[in-house]
């Protein structure tokens, strides 16, 4: 017996080693695959969800006790039980789902900036198969800002376009899907329709371009992957935009595939951009006194030939950027004149020398030669 209990025990240290080494080789491999590979099922699962994918107005209601809503803008704010009836379309029926939402943002949370503050929706993933949301977990929703004042909507639009824009210039780019809600109070009926938007989730964003979030600051321009940066500072300066910061992470997020790879920049919040021109607008020690005025050139002064490679690529998106200016139905004419115009005005920059020296060139600061 002595004898087959030294086996048995010895056949069991075997088994023990070569299973602990089967977990370790296992570990191992996991460790080594890149976060792209990973994540391509999850990428791909993205990419196919409706609320990103379809161009269409998406239309809904929401009931709620909205006085209760958007007036809980202090720092302990909370979730509010909200219906939400999506308009479906002729072959769909109208889907009621029991949502959850609260108040967002730092400026246009504050009353004296916006009567109607941003949101953020809490959907229940589980409910939402079949429906635009289908996929969604959390969003962003940008607001009007203001009810009973003309031209905010529309500058929600615009806004809205701008996000656009940019999903023609970089795959790292935030989504939008343009909205319009019947905001019902559940006291009294009374019933407010207003255009805005949902942003694509932060990280659905880094997960769909395989990265994952950076929370680095102190980053500079030109720790950035070079071409990202060329272009999405030009892309600030054509539309008027000042309200961003590398450094400090301000209407910035930061990705990259792991912390030892070259990282790119993602910008956001473009609604002090002079294409825009809110009556909101404030100064703010970070940002010029004239920068809801003027064009204001906050990158680094590039190399001649990363300026003309990108002056080559903004030609080439001309047309594609006034086309989806063009056609946006919900963008009143005075104001898609005053769109087109603007970024006309940035093409007759980048097309002169003098003005590219002195707009661009002339106040930028030098890339350090050591670094």
């Amino acid at each position: 017996m002595s004898r087959l209990s030294n086996a048995i025990r010895l056949e069991n240290n075997n088994k023990k080693d070569f299973f602990t080494k089967a977990f370790l080789i296992l570990l191992i491999f996991l460790y080594s695959i890149p976060v792209s590979a990973v994540s391509r099922k999850d990428r791909d699962s993205l990419l196919q969800l409706p609320l990103f994918k379809n161009e269409k107005l998406l239309e809904f209601e929401l009931k709620t006790n909205l006085s209760i809503l958007i007036n809980d803008i202090g720092e302990d704010r909370r979730y509010h039980k909200c219906e939400l009836r999506l308009i479906e379309n002729e072959k769909q029926p109208e889907s009621k789902i029991d949502v959850e939402v609260m108040t967002r943002g730092n400026f246009r949370r504050r009353k004296q900036n916006c009567d109607f503050p941003p949101l953020r929706f809490k959907l229940p993933s589980e409910k939402l198969t079949g429906t635009e949301f289908e996929g969604q977990s959390k969003l962003k929703y940008v607001s009007h800002c203001q009810s009973y004042q003309d031209g905010f909507e529309q500058n929600t639009i615009k806004e809205y376009l701008i996000y656009k824009m940019y999903n023609l210039i970089d795959e790292h780019s935030y989504r939008v899907r343009l909205s319009q809600i019947s905001f019902i109070d559940s006291l009294t009926n009374d019933t407010i329709q207003k255009f805005g938007f949902f942003l694509e989730d932060k990280n659905d964003l880094a997960t769909r371009n395989g990265k994952i979030i950076l929370h680095y600051k102190n980053l500079k321009q030109y720790n950035i992957l070079r071409k990202n940066m060329v272009m999405l500072s030009l892309f600030q300066l054509m539309i008027g935009n000042s309200d961003w910061d590398i450094c400090r992470l301000h209407n910035i997020e930061i990705l990259s595939v792991d912390e030892q790879s070259i990282p790119v920049a993602v910008p956001f919040d473009f609604d002090w951009s002079g294409i825009i021109n809110q009556t909101y607008f404030t100064l703010d020690p970070q940002i010029a006194p004239d920068a809801k005025y003027k064009r204001i050139y906050k990158g680094y002064r590039w190399s001649d030939e990363e300026f003309n490679a990108a002056f080559t690529d903004f030609n080439e998106l001309k047309e594609a950027f006034l086309e989806l200016i063009s056609r946006c139905e919900y963008l009143n004419e005075e104001n898609r004149h005053g769109v087109i115009e603007y970024i006309l005005k940035f093409y007759e920059l980048i097309g002169s020398k003098k003005d590219v020296r002195d707009v661009i060139r002339k106040n930028a600061p030098k890339i350090p030669l050591v670094r």
